[in-house]
């Protein structure tokens, strides 16, 4: 090619004057044959390399000619003096020539490597542009195609827009993001405290919060007595999260009069469009926050969020007001369509089957024509699911994945329970097929939450699903759940806060009294939870093969063959795992033809969501799951161990062995 030809011919001279040098010095000091051996060898060198350098340059110059011929160009140096760098190239990428201008614009480094332009398609259309980085440059490239040269031939016409691409940077730096601040616990701090105290502990709280932000040079603006409007250049943005957001962990550490400490909610909009669509995603971003329990930051991009924090404790901040408004909406969904389909999560669970018969209860005090979808063969409930089917109020209840295409329609009320993400529900197309969807669920919000619903009950602080419907039901006023259905709704209760042990407030005891009354045998719910021998025993070789990570956490890896029900012993070695002294978190690793399954438990110290999140799970703060398809039960472990390191680096505790 012309350009490496020049590059080369000017590396030869340089190479003719050392060796003109050498055999001068050679027959000054070493007179003699052995000087005129290497006399003679440096002039066959140098005549030898000039017969092929003038061959190269004569295929050079004859390919490029047949090159323009083919292109149809006038002459061979309409190509060679052309203003721009070229590049030509076949249709599959391979270069077939290129200018001097282009080695000016890329570098000689860079060129030398080049074998073809891997961003060349068959299909990109003559005169068309895209962006590219060559070398170290960011240039824009002009195609321009001809399908006379063996079918296609494409010329690369090349323009520097690296100046351009710098300002476009230093401009997007420079864009203003709106955030939002919230004290999540305003009202439960100040409660019974002092009015003097409680204004020095508020002083103290906005004191933290613009000090922190003095440091993005912003403007930030107290708009209600536990909120706070910030504006800040985008810049700032990777100063924040490299720090993770470390104003939550010195709010949380100020030093005021509470029982309990202070904790903070960011919410951060990060947008390629105007301050209003900034603030707009600034809204949403805090929004996530607080469905995820608060003390946390989440910026919101136009690739999905992004979550810092949410490492505290979660407090119940529910009102009965709030409970009695959304049972009377519920209600009003429910009157308005023909008929009503739930649905819980797959592997569906105590709490899972027992809230999707609270909402089939509710639906049928309002004559409305109910179903379940239920796959029986990977329900974990089975004890729960044959008492309900020999009841003769439940017996045509539940119905498959292809009757529940038959029955959902444009009036149909499809009820999401205890998830709120579509993937991990029994059947996720059914989705795209009811005319309106509600969910109820407790779990911490993910990003990939079901959108466009008629009714959205997401509360965090909850213990369980079943816990959330039975407010709804209390509220309702007319609807009586029979003895068995409180039963279900009390046996999900039981499960997720484990013999109401973690995770129970106030609204969980009253939950369970008002079961009680309904006719729950307390007894029968115990006995749902019994299992067959073989899980037993499975479960006890679980616990037997527990190992101590880093002192506090459990790990328990299953490779043997199960004969019981491997989802229920792990689940349920992972419940007993915390009896384990010092263990704050447990985790229990099992592996299928497809996928490694891993449950994970905890008192609610360590947040076992954020670490399961790192692996592509979720739940809540002490009761999360993840699968990891294509991954066997040895790999699981690495990336379990190295999630639990990722969140012990970010909480500072690196210091655990």
């Amino acid at each position: 090619m012309s350009g490496k030809y020049i590059i080369t011919a000017l590396s030869s001279r340089i190479v003719y004057i050392i060796l003109a040098v050498f055999c001068i010095l050679f027959r000054i000091y070493h007179p003699g044959t052995l000087s005129y051996i290497f006399i003679l060898v440096s002039v066959l060198y140098i005549v030898g390399f000039e017969i092929y350098a003038r061959i190269t340059k004569k295929n050079v110059k004859k390919t490029l000619k047949n090159t323009v011929a083919v292109m149809n160009l006038r002459t061979v140096n309409r190509l060679g003096t052309f203003p721009l760098p070229v590049v030509v190239c076949d249709g599959e990428g391979n270069i077939l020539w290129f200018s001097e201008k282009f080695i000016d614009l890329a570098g000689e480094p860079f060129v030398s490597k080049l074998n073809n332009i891997k961003t060349v398609d068959r299909a990109l259309p003559a005169s068309d542009r895209t962006e590219i980085t060559v070398g170290d440059k960011t240039v824009a490239v002009y195609v321009d195609k001809d399908e006379t040269y063996n079918g296609v031939m494409y010329i690369l016409y090349f323009f520097d827009r690296t100046d351009y691409a710098i300002l476009k940077r230093e401009q997007q730096l420079l864009k203003p993001v709106a955030a939002y601040l919230t004290i999540d616990n305003y009202d439960e701090l100040f409660k019974n405290i002092r009015e003097g105290d409680s204004s020095v502990a508020v002083a103290t709280i906005d004191d933290a919060v613009m000090h922190w932000a003095a440091q993005a040079e912003g403007i930030i603006k107290k708009t209600e007595k536990n909120r706070y409007f910030f504006i800040f250049e985008n810049r700032f943005i990777k100063q924040f999260t490299s720090d993770r957001f470390d104003i939550l962990d010195k709010v949380r550490d100020l030093p005021i009069i509470s029982s309990i400490p202070p904790t903070l909610s960011i919410g951060v909009g990060v947008s390629g469009g105007s301050l209003s669509e900034s603030e707009d995603a600034a809204r949403k971003a805090l929004d996530m926050a607080l469905s995820r329990g608060g003390d946390q930051a989440v910026i919101s991009t136009s690739n999905g969020f992004e979550f810092f924090g949410g490492y505290a404790r979660i407090n119940d901040t529910r009102t009965k007001i709030r409970s009695r408004v959304l049972a009377s909406s519920f209600a009003e969904v429910i009157r308005s369509v023909d008929n009503v389909i739930v649905m819980g999560h797959k592997y569906a669970d105590m709490d899972s089957l027992g809230a999707c018969i609270g909402v089939a209860c509710i639906a049928m005090s309002k004559h409305k024509d109910v179903y379940v979808v239920l796959d029986n063969n990977t329900n974990l409930a089975d004890t729960l699911y044959d008492r309900l089917v020999m009841s003769e109020r439940h017996k045509n209840l539940f119905i498959t994945k292809e009757q529940a295409l038959m029955n959902v329609g444009l009036n149909t009320l499809l009820v999401i329970v205890d998830t709120h993400r579509g993937m991990y529900t029994e059947m996720p197309e059914l989705l795209s097929y009811a005319g309106k969807v509600a969910v109820i669920d407790h779990h911490r919000k993910a990003a990939d939450f079901i959108k466009d619903t008629v009714f959205f009950f997401h509360e965090p602080y909850a213990s369980s699903a079943c816990e959330m419907i039975t407010e709804l039901i209390q509220y309702l006023g007319d609807c009586n759940p029979s003895p068995i259905e409180a039963e279900a709704l009390l046996a999900g209760i039981y499960l997720d806060t484990k013999n109401f042990a973690v995770r129970t407030g106030t609204c969980t005891f009253e939950a369970a009294a008002f079961l009680k009354t309904m006719g729950a045998n307390t007894v029968n719910v115990k006995l749902m939870f019994q299992t067959d021998m073989e899980t037993y025993r499975d479960r006890a070789e679980i616990i037997k093969n527990t190992q101590i990570y880093r002192s506090i956490f459990a790990i328990s890896v299953f490779e043997a063959q199960s004969e019981g029900n491997i989802k229920i012993a792990t689940s349920q070695a992972a419940d007993e795992m915390l009896n384990i002294e010092g263990v704050q978190a447990t985790f229990t690793i099992f592996e299928t033809k497809d996928y490694s399954n891993i449950s994970s438990r905890s008192f609610g110290n360590i947040n076992v969501q954020l670490i399961m999140e790192k692996l592509g799970g979720g739940g809540h703060q002490s009761m999360a799951g993840t699968q990891l398809k294509g991954v066997n039960a040895k790999e699981a472990y690495i990336k379990l161990t190295n999630a639990i390191d990722a969140f012990l680096e970010e909480q500072g505790r690196i210091d655990i062995k």
